[in-house]
Order: C-alpha cells, then structure tokens, then sequence
C-alpha cells in the first residue's frame, strides 16, 4: 500500500513536471521527469514504512502523550536528516540543483528543514489514523465476538433449564402410573426411552427441522396419552412445507407441556390439544391450543417453560419472532409463536446455520 502511495505521488509529479518545466525553468521530457519524480519520492517509502511502525508502537494517546511526542518529533528530525543526505549524495545521479554547483551539506539541511519537517509529520499524522482505525476494527470484532460469546452462553443456560423440565414432567407423569397400572408405566417408560433418545440426546444444537420437533412432541405425547386415557385427544393441522422449516429447538415442546399440565390434565371431561404449524409468506405460525382449567383461569405461563421460550425467541430473532397468548372467542386458550423463515432470520451462532 505505501509503494503503490508513493508510487502514484512519482507519477502525479512527474507529470507535473513535464507540463510546467524542468529544475532551471527548462522543458522535460516524460523518461527524465519520471526519473526525477521517483528518484525524489520514492525515498519516502522506507520513511514512511519506519514512522508507520514507530507510532504503532508509540502512539500519540492519552497518559503517553510528551513520551509519545519527542519521540516521534525526533524521528521527524531523523527524516529532515536523512532526506538531506539522500538528497547530497545522489546530487551527481539525479541532478537535483541543475547545473549549479552542489550546494555545503548545512544548505541542504536547512532546506530539508524547510520542505521534510512538515511532511513526516503529514505521514505521521496519517499513520495515526491508519493505526486508530485497525484499533476501531479490532475492538469491533472482539465486542462482536464477546456478545456472540454470551448469546450463546445464554441459550445454552436456557436448553439447560429446558431439558431438566421437560424430563421431569415426563418422570412424573410416569410415577403416577406405577403403582395403578404397572403394565401401562413400563410402556411409558418405553415411550421415554424413546423420547431421550430422539430428543434430548441432541448436544448444543440450536436449530433443527420442524419435522423433528413434532417427532419430539409425538413421543412426549405417548406418555400423556397413556396417563390421560380418552381425556386427551390431539388435533394436527400441519401443512407439508413447514415440516423443513428450521426452528429453535425445544421450541414447541413448553407451548404443548403447558397446554397439557395446566389445562387438559385439571379437567375431567375429554379435552382437545390442537397444534397447528403454516407458512405465511416469510414466516412461520405454530399454534397451540386447548380448553381452560375448570376455574375459567387461563395458565399464567411464567414458569421456566414459556419465559424460557419467550428469552429463547428474543435473543435468536429480536424482535422479528413474538410469542402471544390468549382466550379465544370459543373459550379456548391459545399461544401463538411466529417466526421468521428467511436465510437471515436468525442470528448465526458459532457452528449453526439457522436454515
């Protein structure tokens, strides 16, 4: 990037040259001011590559500021120095003062002075904005990663409180069932093995396909079944597309448990689960449903499960996912989840790809 820099500046002023005059007001041709222009200016490379490397290290910033500043004052006076040197001894290559005679070294420091002080501290002066800049950038990357760092800690914190839960509503629904019907509770056991292993074996996995989700909920559903004999009918209304859809995982898993053990499970008349899942454009709209306890009080949700999905939904869409509960005009209480399907829905967690 220097080289290129100086490089153009050579051309820049060589083609100046060529179209006002030589060092003694006479023409120049382009080989001889290309080769004045960068006898002159390419000098300036190692220069700058060592101001560059000097302010990296000691930068003008705050609690260094008078170290910083002689510093790089003497590294101009060193620049003035040198540039005169250059200058004295390639007098005879490049013909820098015509046909004159080569002016004492202390003249041509003076007008080093004149002409140099001001522009490495130019270079200076741009090779702090350079460094400042990647500083800018490098403390970006690392707060960027920072954060990535505890969304994913916080979702992990939150799949933790989930899978406990979820095990152990199926436990207990297992328990009341061993000493009333020994038969029934080993095939609910079955139907937990089943659910262990296709469910809660997945590790640190974020995302996955609808598909698998309600594969999840089936087995989850085989042991309330059992437990909850003909009180508990299911409903599906799934559409075909959604199935591939990535979703959080264990996301549909609270919204069905809370329908079953705050609503269904407290009434004894048969009751109806419906779980619905569509597409609408760019979003998808999973819905769960069911009749209110016999006290007319809608589950309040605020148990680990639903605020563990409603904490899940904001940190992996914002503000593009919502969670909704209600009582519907047939006297039904429903929770509606809608999130975003698109590549960009979600934010990409280290080793995920949302969909």
């Amino acid at each position: 990037m220097v080289i290129i820099w100086w490089t153009g500046y050579a051309i820049v002023f060589a083609a100046q040259i060529v179209r006002m005059s030589g060092p003694e007001g006479m023409s120049m041709s382009w080989p001889q001011a290309l080769h004045f222009g960068f006898g002159s200016w390419m000098m300036w490379v190692p220069v700058t590559l060592g101001l560059y490397w000097l302010v990296r290290r000691s930068p003008i910033e705050r609690g260094r500021i008078l170290r910083s500043l002689a510093i790089l004052l003497g590294a101009s006076l060193l620049t003035v120095l040198l540039r005169a040197a250059y200058v004295y001894a390639t007098s005879s290559v490049f013909h820098w003062f015509g046909h004159h005679p080569r002016p004492g070294f202390m003249e041509v420091l003076t007008g080093s002075l004149s002409y140099n002080l001001m522009l490495a501290w130019v270079v200076i002066g741009m090779a702090h904005a350079l460094v400042f800049y990647h500083r800018s950038m490098d403390r970006g990357r690392q707060i960027a990663r920072l954060q990535e760092g505890l969304t994913t800690a916080k979702l992990e914190a939150l799949r933790a409180q989930m899978n406990p839960h979820f095990l152990f509503n199926a436990l207990n629904s297992v328990a009341e069932m061993v000493h009333r019907d020994p038969e029934l509770a080993d095939r609910m056991l079955v139907s937990l093995s089943l659910l262990l292993q296709e469910g809660l074996s997945v590790d640190r996995v974020q995302f996955r396909p609808l598909r698998e989700e309600i594969e999840l909920i089936n087995s989850y559903l085989m042991i309330e079944k059992v437990r909850l004999s003909d009180r508990l009918k299911v409903e599906w209304s799934v559409e075909t597309a959604a199935l591939d859809v990535s979703v959080p995982a264990l996301i549909l898993q609270p919204l069905v448990e809370n329908a079953v053990v705050h609503g269904i499970s407290r009434r004894r008349a048969p009751s109806v689960l419906g779980i619905g899942c569509e597409l609408r454009g760019e979003t998808l709209v999973v819905e769960v449903s069911n009749c209110v306890s016999p006290d007319g009080a809608a589950p309040h949700g605020s148990g680990i499960g639903l605020g563990s999905a409603r904490s899940r939904l904001q940190l992996l869409y914002g503000g593009r996912a919502t969670i909704r509960q209600c009582t519907t005009e047939s006297g039904r209480y429903l929770v509606r989840i809608t999130v975003p399907t698109g590549k960009y829905g979600a934010a990409s967690l280290p080793g995920e790809s949302p969909a």
